[in-house]
């Protein structure tokens, strides 16, 4: 059924075992001195472990400072890191995956290539030609180099940043002389690949028709051609929860056939779409936050276990650290992310009990069960407020969570579930060791509840109450209620507002963004710096600038926010509070603290 994710290909004088690729992913784990760490050769040693047919280590720094692409990027312009390569080829050796890096260059962003001497194109182009004979001679099977995203070579491909007059205003001479010059040094057995912009997504930039131009170009000097995306918008290429998986696949549908392989890219998360791309639209494909949620990814699909896969959710708790606030990456669904260690049976098997079913204390039961502890789980609702996450417009993606702890939960004999909510007495009959409180939160209501007015932002969610061409107001702007107003906008006029000077704050800003857009294009009206007064059916008092005014509506929906919740204590047995119980925060922090628990006990 899936015999296409595992047909071998070649890739120059190079055959991948499988059509899967693991792309430079910036991990943010090296050193800001350029030097890689254990940590960093963990990471991708555990990639690899999971089978993949490339691995390609991230964009790494090929002109030193002036090129550099992050605050902990890799460096690969001098000699002088040679050595750290070298151990980092000779741990991924003892695998199956062919070893690439990818060799980058940021550019200048805020200039055109126009500025740039021909003796400093020159000096560049002698600078990838250095890193890709430093990869070679440590002991890589082949190196890409980055031509997409508003990057060097990107830069040099488009109308929109080469206006050049001279031979460089050939707009694939940069790049074609980057692969001779490699040549040159490695030979031209010695395979490269490029990520090619082939869109740029900018009025006046790279069009797709152009894109096929540039690759039937290049295919006679690279050895595979990633199809991706050029200067456009950010968010296409880092792709918010709610895009369609495979979206970009029809780039590399575009640019073929071509006698190299054809890469496809973007959000590919399920083997069936995998197939579905490598039949008509790719001759490969590229998983990357897929095989950082779960790096056995292609093992499961090749033994039949594909219920078991812990797909990526699109959470972009991945993007919004490395993007956001420049530090490790980590992952909402994968906990192992930046640790990258092994679950050890305990010493001493204790008796737990786990209070609460959301995704903390499902992740703590795995991580205990798999210890070896006698683990017993209470829960009234299994996946907790993931259920509930995942019913605005978008969102349906977190339920792959639920599922894969449903499944995962169900290998371990001695765990034991029970589906009724937990009262003190009933742990306590347990006489249990240790007791994990994974209760979660409740919803904070300030005013009065009216009936028939003022209704909780679950309840709308749920679809426990309904309106249709109703005037709503959405108190609280927060994540919950830009999600909540984004439901009812759907068919209801919808303000929101919110106390604080902007919405949805603490979103990653690529999601935000998206998230705000759409409620843009939905007509929802947002008063920000705006406090809600008094309650009264069908008015409501709100403050703005130190006056007050009168808003009409037909409902309230209340989400003004969420409180921990702790039901009962018990004396004498040790306690850990994690998630939303011990402070309300997001999926990552609950699946992290449940994890790190569990595993310490």
């Amino acid at each position: 059924m899936y015999d296409e994710i595992f047909k071998p290909i070649n890739i120059g004088n190079l055959t991948s075992e499988n059509r899967v690729i693991f792309p430079p992913i910036s991990t943010n784990f090296g050193g800001e001195d350029g030097h890689l760490s254990d940590l960093f050769m963990r990471h991708y040693e555990r990639r690899a472990q999971g089978g993949v047919g490339v691995l390609i280590i991230e964009n790494s720094c090929v002109s030193y400072p002036e090129g550099k692409h992050g605050a902990y990027e890799p460096r690969i312009d001098s000699w002088e890191f040679a050595e750290d390569w070298e151990k980092l080829t000779k741990r991924m050796k003892k695998y199956d995956s062919l070893l690439s890096v990818e060799l980058t260059h940021e550019g200048w962003k805020k200039k055109d290539v126009d500025f740039l001497s021909k003796e400093k194109i020159e000096e560049i182009i002698s600078d990838y030609a250095t890193a890709a004979e430093i990869a070679c001679k440590s002991g890589f099977d082949m190196v890409e180099v980055q031509g997409a995203h508003g990057l060097l070579i990107n830069q040099f491909l488009s109308p929109l940043t080469n206006n050049r007059k001279d031979l460089w205003g050939d707009r694939t001479r940069f790049a074609i002389e980057i692969r001779k010059e490699i040549a040159k040094r490695c030979g031209w057995d010695f395979p490269v690949t490029i990520r090619l912009a082939v869109d740029d997504f900018k009025e006046g930039g790279i069009t797709l028709e152009e894109g096929k131009r540039i690759a039937t170009v290049l295919q006679d000097y690279y050895d595979m051609i990633q199809a991706d995306i050029g200067l456009g918008p950010k968010e296409l290429r880092l792709e918010p929860m709610a895009f369609e998986q495979g979206w970009r696949a029809y780039l590399a549908e575009k640019i073929r056939p071509l006698k190299v392989p054809v890469v496809a890219v973007g959000m590919i998360r399920e083997p069936q779409v995998a197939v579905n791309i490598l039949r008509t639209k790719a001759d490969m494909i590229v998983l990357g936050r897929t095989l950082i949620a779960d790096p056995d990814w292609l093992i499961k699909v090749r033994d039949g276990r594909i219920k078991e896969i812990r797909r990526c959710i699109g959470c972009s708790e991945c993007i919004k650290a490395r993007h956001d606030e420049d530090t490790r990456i980590r992952c909402g669904a994968n906990p192992e992310v930046g640790r990258e260690i092994e679950i050890k049976e305990a010493e001493e098997k204790k008796r737990v009990a786990i209070i609460g079913g959301g995704p903390g204390g499902l992740e703590a039961a795995r991580i205990a069960a798999m210890r070896g502890h006698e683990v017993h789980l209470f829960y009234d609702e299994f996946g907790g407020t993931l259920n509930l996450a995942a019913l605005p417009p978008g969102k349906d993606k977190i339920k792959w969570l639920i599922e894969y702890y449903s499944k995962e939960l169900k290998k371990y004999a001695n765990l034991e579930m029970h589906n009724k909510k937990a009262i003190k007495g009933d742990v306590e009959t347990l006489n249990p060791d240790v007791v994990i409180m994974a209760t979660g939160s409740k919803p904070f209501l300030p005013c009065p509840p009216i009936r028939n007015f003022v209704y909780l932002y679950d309840e709308v969610l749920r679809g426990e109450v309904k309106f249709e061409g109703k005037s709503i107001v959405v108190g609280g702007g927060g994540l919950v209620g830009c999600e909540t107003a984004n439901l009812l906008a759907e068919k209801n006029k919808v303000i929101i507002i919110e106390m604080l000077p902007e919405v949805a704050q603490g979103m990653e800003t690529l999601s935000r963004k998206y998230l705000l857009k759409e409620l843009r294009k939905k007509g929802v009206r947002i008063l920000t710096n705006t406090r809600l007064v008094d309650v009264a059916r069908e008015k409501l008092i709100v403050e703005r600038d130190g006056e007050q005014r009168f808003i009409e509506a037909d409902a309230l929906i209340a989400a003004f926010g969420l409180r921990p919740f702790v039901p009962f204590r018990l004396d004498d047995v040790p306690m850990h509070i994690i998630g939303d119980a011990k402070s309300v925060r997001n999926i990552y922090s609950a699946i992290s603290e449940g994890f790190e628990i569990a595993r310490t006990l």
